[in-house]
């Protein structure tokens, strides 16, 4: 309904909440209860109502959707639509910002829709009931705001800037109340049984936590079998429990392959980790260990217990829902001897938190909602930055700069592509060593590109550029480049623009950008460049990749200034190198995937 309302918001805010309860009642507490039961939620609005107890005007402290009416007297919020027991709609149309709001009273949706004197606000929100099972349901609050003028608009965020915070708060604090009343999922998840409870029945400890999932169980299956330590990460805060290295976000064909008693590594560098108990695809998901305390060592599941030990489960279960989304229970375990409560009591929090994180961050990829840029692009990029400020402030360095990762020999030597730029009025050959065969090396460098695999370099400073790029942490056979084909710098078509003009594969390709002919025959600005990559083998299992940018350029000042080294060459070090260290990283984690 609110897409008839208001098809097209300045403002969308939506809350939900799963209560242990069955629909049709939630439908009749929320439609027709009082909703200010709290104590919290009396007390804000007994503040909306100030104005009108200081001048001694009746006021109902009860808080129900019947409630809302609109006349031509006394006009205000209204319901514009009832669809018993899923859906109910209210709005109204108003200066919300004055302190004494003037409503305007329609006695229509059609009434609602074509109103647009200027300088009113049209809000209207809508509570949905989701049956997700007999006893359970999900309340979805969803809040439209649109204005008739851009006037209107300007003073609506305004008021909206300070009053915002307190709106969403007071919502949020009626959905928690809704669960205080009727029940709470978290607790109602906690005491129902799940696969894997079997494997350890007489665990001393357990912990439940769950997330509805925007997306099929299809869809989340492969982001939870490529988990793990030494794989795709847990998701997670995972500067602990991942060494830093980011979680993927992508999924990992050779990745995606559990077998039962294959153990999932829990640490960077060690063979412990999860057993895989269960596996039945997909919906459930069971990993377990024992561990001996004394040795530190892991022992199958089903072996004897030491005398001292550690024993645990971690199901994650898939629940369809009706309407295409997913609820996953995720459980963990513990059985442990009693010299192990300590550790109990240390772990736990640490656990609720990371399994708290790491399903807020499962369901933004299971959705594809993830953000372009995460919060270690950017801290990656202000590193990127501080490095060209320190470049800007060395032109001395330059030379060095020029040669970075090889030595002054290995970067004069002829490589291909030399001849598009014979005489380079700048250039620099930066290389880097990685420890695989050339072979898994080159796949990466075959996909560089904005439009493909982007460039592994500093990627929040390219996209603060509108660049759009998104660095791939895998292979894509379908990106592998092809004489001819453009290697897109900038989707903006007042980029410079470069194209593979030579490919050997497996060994290099060379991207150029040459000068305009007639331009430099008519004595006019012009500018030419190369740009190789080049992988070489050192051994059987080790390789250099090179990449070397020559240019060259007219003489008037202009062009110098734009595309010499001056400003170039600072920006053009730190990218590159950190292109060079991007290739690294990914070929070296993931080389299998270049199979």
């Amino acid at each position: 309904m609110l897409d008839s309302l208001i098809p097209t918001p300045g403002l969308v805010e939506v809350d939900r909440k799963v209560i242990a309860a069955p629909a049709e009642a939630v439908w009749d507490y929320l439609r027709h209860g009082d909703l200010g039961k709290s104590p919290l939620i009396r007390a804000l609005f007994a503040l909306r109502t100030l104005p009108d107890r200081l001048r001694h005007k009746a006021v109902d402290t009860a808080v129900r959707i019947d409630d809302l009416k609109s006349t031509p007297e006394r006009p205000g919020f209204q319901i514009l639509w009832d669809d018993p027991p899923r859906e109910f709609s209210v709005g109204a149309i108003g200066k919300v910002w004055q302190a004494e709001i003037p409503f305007v009273h329609v006695t229509s949706i059609d009434e609602f829709n074509r109103f647009d004197t200027p300088d009113y606000i049209k809000v209207a929100w809508s509570v949905r009931v989701n049956p997700r099972s007999e006893l359970r349901c999900e309340v979805e609050f969803e809040l439209r705001v649109a204005a008739t003028d851009e006037a209107a608009w300007a003073k609506f965020r305004r008021y909206f800037a300070v009053i915002g915070p307190a709106s969403h708060f007071i919502r949020r604090t009626v959905l928690s109340s809704l669960v205080d009343e009727l029940g709470s999922a978290e607790n109602d998840e906690n005491q129902r049984a799940l696969v894997g409870d079997e494997l350890l029945p007489n665990a001393a400890a357990q912990e439940t936590e769950g997330i509805t999932i925007r997306a099929k169980p299809e869809r989340i299956w492969p982001w939870l079998l490529q988990m793990g330590c030494q794989r795709a990460g847990f998701y997670a805060i995972d500067a602990l429990d991942n060494a830093g290295a980011p979680s993927a976000r992508e999924l990992h064909p050779e990745l995606l392959k559990l077998e039962l008693g294959q153990v999932i590594p829990a640490t960077p560098d060690g063979k412990e980790g999860f057993e895989v108990l269960k596996l039945d695809a997909p919906r459930t998901l069971v990993l377990g260990g024992l561990y001996d305390s004394v040795t530190g060592s892991q022992l199958p599941f089903h072996s004897a217990r030491p005398p001292s030990y550690w024993q645990v489960t971690w199901a994650f279960v898939l629940e369809p829902l009706n309407d295409g989304a997913t609820r996953l229970h995720v459980r963990a375990r513990a059985a442990f001897t009693t010299d192990e409560r300590l550790h109990l009591a240390l772990i736990r929090p640490v656990h609720r938190l990371m399994q708290a994180v790491m399903l807020r961050n499962l369901a933004q990829r299971a959705e594809g909602c993830l953000r372009k840029d995460s919060w270690s692009d950017v801290a990656d990029g202000v590193s990127g930055a501080a490095i060209m400020l320190l470049a800007f402030a060395s032109p001395f360095m330059r030379r060095e700069r020029s040669h970075w990762g090889l030595d002054e020999a290995l970067a004069a030597r002829a490589y291909p592509g030399d001849e598009l730029v014979p005489e380079p009025n700048w250039a620099w050959s930066h290389g880097v060593e990685i420890d695989v065969p050339a072979s898994r090396a080159w796949p990466w460098l075959a996909q560089i590109g904005a439009d493909r695999g982007g460039f592994y370099s500093y990627q929040w400073l390219e996209n603060l550029v509108g660049c759009g790029v998104h660095n791939a942490e895998r292979v894509h056979p379908e990106w592998q480049v092809e004489l001819g084909q453009p290697l897109l710098l900038h989707p903006d078509a007042r980029a410079p623009r470069m194209t593979i003009v030579a490919l050997e594969p497996g060994k290099y390709l060379v991207a150029s950008g040459p000068a305009e002919l007639m331009a430099r025959e008519a004595g006019r600005p012009w500018v030419a460049a190369s740009w190789l990559f080049f992988v070489e083998p050192l051994s059987d299992n080790r390789c250099r990749v090179v990449s070397r940018y020559r240019t060259a350029c007219s003489a008037d000042l202009a062009t110098r200034l734009a595309f010499g080294p001056t400003l170039i060459e600072p920006v053009g070090f730190a990218m590159d190198r950190r292109m060079l260290l991007g290739v690294k990283e990914r070929a070296e984690r993931w080389s299998i995937t270049s199979e």
